[in-house]
């Protein structure tokens, strides 16, 4: 499977404020996330979704925003000084074929980057593992890269590794699914 990661710069394009009028994150995400829950951004990006979670989880939660590229990382920590939420925010670097994860997350969130990555049956055993019983994943894919075949597809095979599927939303410019890690 050929792959292309988005690089830092192009990310500019998508990552801003405009972004919360479609991509809200505490609308998105405030079902599942809650005060003093750890939370994983994975693919964090510039950490636009990252800032909503960090204030979603409070001052005694934490967001683990992990990205494969430095750069990214970067940004998210200077975003996060400027809104003094740095203190909510873990960077962390991962390995090109690894997750390199070592929590326990109530939420893990993968918001337009499963289809970038090399191999995703890896990937979803990693976030089985680094879930918390009961714990939720939330992919959402872009459609114009995944058709709705491919995202179902993904779905079954996450459903191999331990994840159950508790829900599809609705979310703007988004394949979205919420899958339960079970005892």
């Amino acid at each position: 499977m050929d792959v292309h990661v988005c690089p830092w710069w192009l990310a500019y394009t998508f990552d801003h404020r405009l972004r919360l009028l479609v991509h809200n994150p505490e609308k998105l995400f405030g079902k599942y996330v809650r005060p003093d829950m750890t939370v994983v951004d994975l693919g964090c990006g510039l950490g636009f979704n990252s800032m909503g979670l960090a204030r979603l989880v409070g001052s005694s939660g934490k967001v683990v925003a992990l990205d494969i590229q430095q750069k990214m990382l970067d940004v998210v920590m200077k975003r996060a000084k400027k809104r003094g939420i740095e203190n909510r925010i873990e960077p962390h670097l991962a390995l090109k074929n690894d997750l390199n994860l070592h929590v326990k997350a109530q939420f893990i969130l993968a918001f337009y980057m499963v289809h970038e990555v090399p191999d995703p049956d890896r990937l979803m055993d990693q976030v089985t593992e680094s879930l918390s019983v009961d714990g939720r994943f939330m992919m959402v894919e872009p459609p114009f890269h995944v058709s709705k075949k491919e995202f179902d597809k993904c779905i079954a095979q996450i459903e191999t590794s331990g994840l159950v599927l508790e829900e599809s939303c609705k979310i703007f410019f988004g394949r979205t699914a919420v899958l339960r890690k079970s005892a």
